[in-house]
């Protein structure tokens, strides 16, 4: 096997930026039942585009990137209408989640795993918490929440409107956050993790210095290195050093298919990765 030569091709990873226009959106509230279907829209419209964006990643073959926009796109969708579905509940007589939910993901813990890269799971946790009358608890998920750069003070004032929702306008938000569900399982597939669920969880790079910890602590414990770098590629498939640990983890553990596929997806990714390089030219020069 042959490590491909992919030249000075520069891969732009067209990574979303989940733009959702709040200020425009406050500007247009006046605060009646429609204005806050449209912010709920607004943010269900801004989750589809990562769903479109797996689509087009997957049209190129590239699957891990793929994979990162389902995942993103599903944990913050699930979370959205899990967060729906409590609040139906609760406004209810006679309503369990149970029924609510019809088989649908309901543990928090669950929903995140899909993405660590998505701050919404935490953020609807703590919705629910704040319906609850669980203030602490609350306050604690919207912080874990606040240190992702992709979640701001503006989303969270805006999100809270479905605190004030009716059950009606409850079930037409849940209604499209659930067909759009459908679309997203419908080619995405979630692997289990048992990576833990933590603030940082979204930081690579963060994940990564977990990496070098463990081998500081261990230098054989090149398993447990891989766990950190696999997490780390999982909210970041768009940075060489992630492939780049996952490869060289592989090599210590002799296991070289997995070399070869770390290696050439992360040249793709980042053709001048000097490391990568180094790999390869190894590779190339030790393999017929």
């Amino acid at each position: 096997m042959k490590i491909r030569n992919w030249g000075h091709r520069r891969f732009h990873t067209g990574l979303i930026v989940l733009t959702l226009c709040i200020t425009a959106i406050l500007t247009g509230c006046g605060g009646g039942t429609s204005d806050t279907a449209k912010i709920t829209d607004a943010y269900i419209d801004g989750f589809s585009k990562f769903y479109e964006q797996g689509n087009e990643y997957t049209d190129l073959g590239l699957q891990l990137q793929a994979d990162y926009a389902y995942g993103w796109a599903a944990a913050s969708v699930s979370a959205m209408r899990c967060c729906a579905d409590n609040l139906i509940s609760q406004k209810s007589e006679g309503r369990s989640m149970e029924e609510i939910s019809d088989g649908r993901m309901t543990d928090w813990n669950e929903i995140a795993s899909m993405s660590y890269a998505s701050p919404y799971p935490w953020y609807f946790e703590g919705l629910i918490f704040n319906a609850q009358g669980k203030n602490d608890e609350a306050q604690a998920c919207y912080e874990k929440a606040l240190l992702n750069p992709a979640f701001s003070a503006e989303h969270d004032e805006t999100l809270s409107v479905m605190l004030m929702m009716s059950v009606e306008e409850l079930e037409a938000t849940r209604e499209k956050l659930a067909a759009l569900e459908d679309k997203i399982f419908a080619v995405y597939k979630p692997e289990q993790t048992v990576y833990p669920r933590e603030a940082l969880g979204f930081d690579d790079v963060y994940l990564c210095t977990l990496a070098k910890e463990c081998l500081a602590s261990d230098t054989t414990d090149y398993r447990g290195a891989l766990r950190h770098y696999k997490a780390a590629l999982k909210v970041n498939p768009y940075e060489g050093d992630n492939f780049a640990g996952c490869a060289l983890m592989h090599l210590y553990l002799e296991e070289m298919d997995e070399v070869f596929f770390y290696v050439n997806e992360g040249l793709f990714v980042d053709p001048e990765h000097e490391g990568l390089n180094k790999m390869a030219d190894i590779l190339n020069g030790g393999v017929s």
